[in-house]
């Protein structure tokens, strides 16, 4: 053998060029969920039905089971199936913890439709229940990882659809419902009916305006994000309600000290200035922020919460008539009055509203209403849950490093943060404009605390 040859056999092979990296499979069924779910957003947020009895509220519950419903079955029905579920190991025990507190209070409101005195009424609202329930597994899934630019983006537009809507009535530049009320403030509801329920959906679109703002590196993001805050901030002040637009401080402060964290001390103050300036500046929120204060040295609390006591002892007398099953979901409208008069005889005191909704079919408490309708345990296990499921997020957003994962964790913070503010005095998981976005932030904030430290969210494959 030549010494070319010998040579040659001793070098190694070089080797083989790269595989081209093999391109994930397109998820047609996730997208087609989240397409679904985006024209959910829409449909809910907008649809009227003039000829119905209840013109805004029948149709959106409607049209909020039927676009659940076709968004689940595209995310699970149609490939192969995988439990959105699944926390990783190594991870904090608390989004386990917070999984078995809802599928117990589940089981609660089950048993408890299913003894109801009012059985026909309770197992028809636990049916509504469960399919809501499907917007936990989908924020969870795939669905809200991959698409969720999409879903934030349709549920910020069409929260600033009914914003221009509100102002314009405001203005009374445009009246596509002509209501007989008591005053203009009921008259700004815009394609969501009611003032409160509009308010409250524009309190978390303008936190997650606020998030993109700060949040996003790309210009053209954060100039979104401040013009849909300014935007909901206007909504907000059209409408006049004091609860959401503490619900929005109260996410937008959660929101600056999760992004400077000890450097927030500068943020929180020029927040509170302009909170301030802002109800100032605008004479029917500065008249209604005199009158609450006025309310408040008198020692007058229901006027205070705008005479919210009576509704929340009516709660408080149905938990403790049947405190282990409760009424069954859906039934406190139905007890409303029958309590309330027991609990102004235990207490010597009218709980009256004045005003023209003098009848509440909800607690406007949703950390009370469960305990009056699924039981005492049902509703210790909500509580546990909500404070599992932030618990997991902070710690998932301390254990995060900087990345998009960190980053999403704290938006998603801020949002949750302000929707547990709200439904101190409010009741957003009662109506499917708000309870539809704030379930997949619920799913979505699980998926996050369960991830391992150095797993980012999957993100949408390229076309």
């Amino acid at each position: 053998m030549s010494k070319r040859k010998r040579k040659a056999a001793r070098e190694p092979l070089p080797a083989p060029p790269p595989a081209a990296a093999a391109r994930p499979a397109r998820d047609i069924s996730g997208a087609l969920s989240a397409g679904i779910l985006a024209a959910g957003f829409f449909a809910v947020a907008l649809a009227v039905d003039s000829g119905a009895d209840s013109s805004f509220d029948a149709p959106k519950r409607l049209l909020a089971v039927v676009f659940i419903a076709a968004a689940a079955l595209a995310a699970f029905g149609f490939s192969r199936w995988s439990n959105p579920f699944r926390a990783e190991r190594g991870t904090p025990p608390d989004p386990r913890a917070a999984l078995g507190c809802v599928l117990f209070a589940l089981a609660a409101a089950l048993l408890s439709a299913a003894v109801s005195p009012r059985r026909d009424l309770a197992l028809d609202s636990v049916r509504v229940v469960l399919i809501n329930a499907l917007l936990l597994a989908i924020g969870a899934s795939r669905v809200a990882a991959r698409r969720k630019a999409l879903l934030l983006g349709a549920f910020i537009g069409a929260a600033g659809i009914n914003a221009l809507v509100s102002f314009l009535q405001a203005k009374n530049l445009w009246q596509p419902f002509p209501l007989m009320t008591r005053g203009d403030r009921e008259a700004t509801g815009a394609f969501a009916g009611n003032p409160g329920y509009l308010a409250f959906i524009l309190a978390l679109a303008g936190v997650a305006c606020l998030s993109v703002l700060l949040l996003q590196r790309r210009r053209l993001f954060a100039a979104a994000g401040a013009v849909g805050t300014v935007l909901c901030l206007v909504g907000l002040l059209v409408n006049r309600n004091l609860t959401s637009f503490s619900a929005f401080v109260a996410g937008a402060g959660v929101l600056l000290l999760a992004r400077f964290g000890r450097r927030a001390a500068l943020p929180l103050g020029a927040l509170a200035v302009l909170a301030a300036a802002t109800v100032l500046a605008y004479t029917p929120m500065r008249l209604r922020a005199a009158e609450a204060w006025w309310a408040l040295r008198q020692g007058d609390w229901d006027h205070v919460v705008t005479y919210r006591l009576g509704a929340w002892a009516a709660a408080v007398e149905m938990a403790r008539d049947r405190p282990w099953t409760g009424f069954g979901p859906g039934t406190y409208g139905e007890e409303f009055v029958t309590h309330r008069l027991r609990a102004e005889v235990a207490a010597r005191r009218r709980m009256v509203n004045p005003l023209a909704t003098s009848s509440y079919a909800e607690a406007h408490c949703d950390y009370l209403q469960p305990f009056a309708e699924i039981g005492v345990p049902g509703g210790i296990a909500l509580l546990a849950a909500v404070f599992f499921l932030f618990r997991g997020l902070v710690t998932a957003l301390r254990r995060q490093p900087a990345g998009a994962a960190k980053t999403e964790a704290v938006g998603l913070l801020a949002l949750i943060a302000a929707a547990a503010v709200g439904a101190l005095t409010w009741f957003p998981l009662q109506r499917p404009i708000s309870a539809m976005p704030l379930l997949l932030l619920a799913g979505r904030a699980w998926r996050i605390s369960s991830q391992a430290p150095a797993e980012e969210p999957e993100e949408e494959p390229a076309a």
